[in-house]
């Protein structure tokens, strides 16, 4: 599967039996964990990410470039973002989670430099963009302690037992410089189209690595007495210098002056990453190290929305719909082998059906129409949306065995609320927080390599509380 840059290294023969256990057992005990999607924007995500229609700021890029038209000044904006993790794991007859683990994470979510063209196309407005925009986080620590026992009665071992500690830490991010441009067709109908580049050459820190480590005491019971041994193995993966191309299209119709329908679609895409894992024994039984390039196909998703604005301006209510076609969500090596980047293990065993999204928001301006010009202009937002993310479907039957993979992805479900003021009509701040909840899902967390023969996870699940903090500037020129 890969190439070696360094092959085995050989150490002490009495620690063999050790390090082959501590290689066949703990590192079958692997720890899968698929990258977040990230939104852009405290003011959309103030609105529950309800925001296709709307698309009226500097955000427009990401959600649907048709909205750029709206812009009507050169803006500056930034997008700054901080994010609580918090994971609860159900105890199994093999594995015990090391308590609650929370992941804390602050990062640059977006950036972006909007220019309205000063001359027109036969009347009709002209926007150019140039964004900076986070798409995918990675960032998760987990802890567990774990035990097996494994009986092979025609074995010189007729008894194995491992037990210790799983550790895991995954960092990293995914971004990319999108430059975009909208344009109008007519008086109600504008497009617009982004073009995202995924390259670690242009964008530092446009990667992503994770550390496992498995610390075991392994005790092997023979006839005429019993041994054992401990041992911690480390397995260590890096992806990095990422490179690939995709595009955003989208589209604004306002048959009428209140009602906004909005469409937009991302195409899929893959990237070339380099890739490389290290694997190693504390006490010294083995260590190598490997690499290669390989390819990850990222899905397509797609999504419509329709808002409306009431009568003096002052509210707007918006609805999304959209889809992620988490199924061809894949990474290719040389060889032709296909793993499922949810679980790492073979795409054929790991299938992900798309996920369906359903958004309502809401905002309120505080506008008052017999003031010509208000100084402070403060606005509340407010939504609530159903979002699955992707997973292989697994199930546990009552008497705990673990059901062939279909696929389901995991629901979650959430709320947000957020702020805003206007200043001066020059300096735009927005301050939006979103709660999200998934009960009893990450099944995949601890991912065996064989559906057919499940190990260490039979009844494991976790409940997920994730919160999320925007704030948002934009100063007009």
């Amino acid at each position: 599967m890969l190439s070696s840059r360094r092959g085995w290294r050989l150490l002490p023969c009495s620690l063999l039996a050790v390090g082959i256990l501590l290689a066949t057992g703990a590192e079958a005990q692997r720890v899968s964990s698929s990258p977040n999607f990230v939104g852009s924007g405290a003011r959309a995500l103030g609105m529950g990410g309800a925001f296709i229609a709307v698309a009226d700021d500097a955000t427009a890029a990401s959600w649907n470039p048709g909205g750029l038209t709206q812009l009507e000044r050169p803006e500056f904006s930034i997008v700054y973002s901080w994010k609580w993790f918090n994971e609860q794991f159900a105890e199994t007859q093999h594995i015990i989670p090391d308590g609650m683990y929370s992941v804390d994470l602050d990062e640059l979510n977006y950036m972006s430099f909007v220019y309205p063209i000063p001359w027109t196309l036969d009347g009709r407005n002209l926007v150019l963009s140039l964004n900076y925009q986070t798409k995918y986080d990675f960032d998760r620590s987990l802890s567990f302690r774990a035990q097996k026992a494994t009986r092979n009665p025609n074995s010189i071992i007729p008894w194995t037992h491992v037990s210790g500690y799983i550790d895991f830490d995954q960092k990293g991010s995914l971004a990319t410089l999108s430059p975009a441009a909208g344009i109008e067709i007519t008086d109600k109908l504008s497009v617009g189209m982004a073009v995202n580049i995924w390259d670690s050459s242009l964008i530092g820190g446009n990667e992503w690595e994770s550390v496992t480590k498995n610390r075991n005491v392994v005790s092997l019971i023979v006839p005429g007495g019993a041994t054992s041994g401990a041992g911690t193995l480390a397995t260590y993966e890096k992806y990095d210098n990422v490179s690939g191309l995709n595009y955003t299209f989208g589209a604004l119709y306002k048959p009428t002056g209140r009602l906004s329908i909005g469409a937009v679609y991302h195409t899929a895409y893959s990237t070339d990453v380099d890739f490389t894992r290290s694997v190693a024994t504390r006490g010294g039984v083995f260590g190598r190290e490997e690499f290669t390039r390989l390819r990850i196909d990222w899905p397509a998703s797609m999504g419509l929305g329709v808002a409306y604005r009431f009568a003096k301006d002052k509210l707007t209510l918006s609805l999304d719909v959209t889809r992620r076609n988490w199924d061809s969500f894949v990474k290719t090596f040389p060889t032709g082998e296909r793993l499922s980047p949810l679980t790492d293990s073979d795409k054929s065993v790991s299938p992900a059906q798309s996920t369906y999204a359903v958004r309502l928001g809401g905002e309120y301006v505080f506008f008052n129409a017999d003031k010509a010009r208000q100084k402070i202009l403060p606005s509340l937002r407010a939504g609530i949306f159903w979002d699955p993310q992707p997973a292989t479907g697994r199930s546990i039957t009552e008497s705990g065995s673990i059901t062939s993979a279909d696929g389901d992805p995991d629901n979650f479900y959430g709320f947000a609320v957020g702020v805003g003021v206007l200043m001066y009509n020059r300096v735009n701040v927005d301050l939006a927080y979103e709660y999200r909840r998934g009960d009893k899902v990450r099944r995949d967390t601890l991912f065996n390599e064989s559906l057919s023969n499940p190990t260490l996870i039979s009844g494991f699940y976790e409940n997920v509380e994730q919160h999320l903090l925007y704030l948002s500037t934009i100063v007009y020129f």
